[in-house]
């Protein structure tokens, strides 16, 4: 659906990845790192300066118009609707200007409208809304039957947790549709919500394209575990644990993922003692940031 062969361009440094159509690919790194300069070189809006951009198999900046209308792409930087119209009127000439099947189009307007929450408010000025209230009905204009590709940065700004929750599984309803979606947030639970691989940008450089899982065993891997136990002590000195700790009946661990397992400890501390509570702590992908920023700079 999407792919980048060796592309530079700006920051971007030799970037190199293929996203299937079915699949959604959260963009994530710190600010500066490249993550919407991505996003406008897969619809067309900038050209690389080296290297070869295909969308649908095509260059698209030379086929712009050819694939316009089978490209959503919204940033929640940019106004997309006229202040002195109203959404109904916005979504009419989205309509018009993409030649869309009108009756068709109105029955999509009509359920996303349900879904989103802003029929109540169609018909009013668009000045007259808040942040809120206008991000939904701009985000219904990447949720459209025709889209093949929606590209999103930064897409849920000002949206409550309601309608961030409504937004993800719309998403996931058109990547089961074969939809392919790039996100680029710095709201990690928005793309944990709706991905099922990662980018990851620093500077530039794609240090990372693949699953989450892997994703936290090259990057993060420490995890730490608190067990309660309730009978004789446990010994856990032939485990190859980062350190441990034991205060009354409650023992906590720091372990490498790559090292050990955490079925691995559970299963040794059962063995010799009755294990009565358990709690893991894993890092998340804002851990995976600030921990390679960290390494960086050492």
């Amino acid at each position: 659906m999407v792919s980048f062969e060796n592309v530079s361009k700006f920051i971007l440094s030799d970037i190199s990845f293929c996203i299937p159509e079915g699949t959604a690919a959260g963009v994530i790194g710190p600010g500066g790192s490249g993550k919407t300069t991505l996003l406008r070189l897969a619809c067309g809006l900038l050209a690389c300066e080296r290297g070869n951009v295909r969308t649908f198999s095509w260059d698209p900046v030379k086929k712009r118009r050819q694939i316009a209308s089978a490209i959503g792409f919204f940033s929640s930087s940019y106004p997309l609707f006229r202040e002195d119209s109203t959404i109904r009127s916005e979504f009419r000439r989205l309509c018009a200007l993409y030649r869309l099947d009108r009756r068709g189009f109105r029955e999509e307007y009509e359920r996303l409208a349900a879904s989103l929450g802003f029929k109540e408010y169609e018909e009013e000025e668009i000045r007259q809304l808040s942040l809120g209230q206008l991000r939904r009905a701009e985000l219904a204009t990447v949720l459209l039957d025709h889209l093949r590709l929606i590209l999103l940065d930064e897409p849920t700004v000002g949206v409550d947790e309601s309608g961030k929750e409504i937004f993800a599984r719309l998403l996931q309803k058109k990547k089961e549709q074969g939809a392919a979606i790039l996100i680029a947030s710095e709201n990690m639970t928005e793309i944990e919500r709706v991905c099922d691989r990662l980018l990851l940008l620093d500077v530039g450089r794609l240090l990372y394209y693949g699953s989450r899982k892997r994703l936290m065993r090259r990057y993060a891997p420490v995890n730490e575990m608190e067990i309660a136990f309730c009978g004789m002590l446990p010994d856990m000195e032939d485990l190859p644990l980062i350190r441990y700790g034991i205060e009354h009946n409650r023992m906590k661990f720091r372990y490498d993922e790559n090292v050990i397992s955490a079925l691995e400890i559970i299963n040794h501390v059962a063995a010799q003692t009755e294990v009565t509570q358990m709690n893991i702590v894993r890092p998340g992908l804002e851990d995976v940031i600030l921990m390679h920023r960290r390494e960086a700079k050492t």
